[in-house]
């Protein structure tokens, strides 16, 4: 399939995608102190917000536990929202570039990806040092992250190209997609957990895919894998249809994007 066949070639000749990440990273933090650390500020600062909160209102017993499940949520959170934002424009913004040069446009969601995990894994110390304090051990269970994180990242490579084609047809979809992340925020439980909610509340959380991506990386670092597998069997099937919405777009609607930018 000429799909597949161009992603794997944007895989294995990476130059194109990491030049431009770095590039984009050093422009973007070229005149602050702190650089992609003040994401990390930023998140920490709404975990500390989020977590007095929790404790002035609720004052739970398990509040250590509490701020590593909301931090992991969150940092994640924030990765797969940046993602998703950044898709929405990456068209418009490499219009130039597109004009100049014949590039594969698959290289731009894989670069804003990159760039999002580097940013990403700037948290990943304030998580291990929260697991130390944390009442869960290390165990081999991170590999069962790793493989969430893997799977997350296969998912947002297609939905993100499905976000990028459809963004630069449809003007809307950007304003569409930045509302569906805010409100999809208070439905994931990030800053709640499942048990708070109604059993029917629980039942319909299986349709929310961004719950699926949150477990895959969340409950393996917390010993849980009570959800974990049925939510990496929903997160496969959701790269299957959307692998095949993308197959009819890659053949109908790519050649044409760069008509309507």
């Amino acid at each position: 399939m000429n799909f597949l066949r161009e992603f794997f070639k944007c895989f294995s000749y990476s130059d194109i995608w990491v030049f431009y990440s770095h590039k984009n990273i050093i422009l973007k933090y070229k005149d602050t102190l702190l650089g992609p650390f003040w994401n990390v500020i930023n998140s920490i600062f709404l975990i500390s917000v989020l977590s007095l909160s929790y404790f002035l209102f609720l004052n739970p017993d398990n509040f250590d536990n509490f701020v590593y499940r909301l931090s992991i949520s969150v940092f994640l959170w924030l990765f797969i929202s940046n993602c998703l934002n950044g898709f929405t424009s990456l068209l418009e913004n490499k219009k130039d570039l597109l004009n100049e040069k014949k590039i594969d446009i698959k290289n731009f969601v894989c670069e804003n990806i990159y760039t999002n995990l580097i940013i990403f894994s700037h948290s990943l110390p304030i998580i291990f040092i929260l697991l130390f304090i944390s009442d869960f051990k290390f165990q081999s269970s991170l590999l069962f992250a790793l493989l969430g994180l893997l799977t997350i990242l296969i998912n947002l490579i297609l939905i993100g190209y499905l976000i990028m084609i459809m963004s630069a047809i449809y003007k809307d979809v950007k304003k569409i997609v930045e509302n569906l992340v805010y409100a999809f925020f208070f439905a994931t439980p990030i800053i709640w957990s499942e048990n708070m909610v109604s059993t029917q509340i629980q039942k319909i959380l299986v349709f929310n895919p961004f719950y699926h991506f949150i477990v895959l990386f969340r409950d393996p670092l917390m010993n849980n894998f009570e959800n974990f597998y049925k939510s990496f069997f929903i997160s496969l099937l959701i790269i299957l249809v959307i692998f095949f919405i993308n197959l009819k777009i890659n053949k109908n609607l790519e050649n044409k994007t760069i008509l309507y930018l």
